[in-house]
């Protein structure tokens, strides 16, 4: 059997590993793992798209007057899988020059904090001092407790668009007059949708 000495310098060992494994494991920078890297073209322009895991994708812009600000641009759905989403209308120009932009859904329409991550997805990018820098505001198509603005497709102006998130028979997304309608068959598919119209808002995706 051993000694008491040597079984305690035997532990004062196991606690020394577990000590320095600990401090690796605090201090040693994690590592991301990259599911899929590939380049997107558009028939115009080729981007590089790094694919992270199934909700998140990066992909870097050249932005500024001469191109020479290199912003990465963060989404949950990478452009390829997204291309059996139909877009239709000029949803690409359409908040051009607008002053505010409303992300409005019906507040009876069952609707939980899954479409919540679809106008987040939207407010990042037409909210972004670095893209558009239009302010985004949340709202709701009825009357509602919450005490949101009451705001439907009727609402828009040239100046103002209103985004609508809504459920349908079909994933897609559209323009009527001001108004731009992104739809999902279920909630999962609202925020493809929403993914989809911001690609082609920012010409990856025609």
């Amino acid at each position: 059997m051993p000694t008491n000495d040597t079984t305690n310098y035997f532990i004062l060992f196991l606690i020394g590993i577990l000590l320095i494994g600990g401090l690796y494991v605090v201090f040693s920078k994690p590592t991301t793992l990259v599911q899929e890297n590939y380049q997107y073209s558009n028939g115009q322009t080729t981007f590089n798209v790094s694919k992270v895991s199934d909700i998140e994708t990066y992909i870097p812009l050249n932005i500024g007057t001469l191109d020479t600000i290199i912003y990465t641009l963060a989404l949950r759905n990478d452009p390829l899988s997204l291309e059996d989403i139909p877009v239709e209308g000029m949803v690409n120009t359409r908040i051009f020059g607008d002053e505010e932009v409303y992300v409005t859904i019906n507040p009876n329409a069952n609707l939980s904090s899954k479409t919540t991550i679809a106008a987040l997805e939207i407010d990042k990018v037409i909210d972004n001092d670095y893209l558009y820098s239009i302010p985004v505001h949340s709202a709701m198509t009825q009357e509602n407790v919450q005490g949101y603005p009451v705001k439907s497709c009727y609402d828009a102006t040239d100046a103002s668009t209103v985004i609508w998130l809504t459920l349908g028979s079909e994933t897609k997304v559209y323009t009527e007059e001001y108004c731009i309608i992104i739809v999902g068959t279920n909630e999962d598919e609202i925020i493809r949708a929403a993914d989809r119209f911001i690609y082609q808002l920012l010409g990856i995706m025609k």
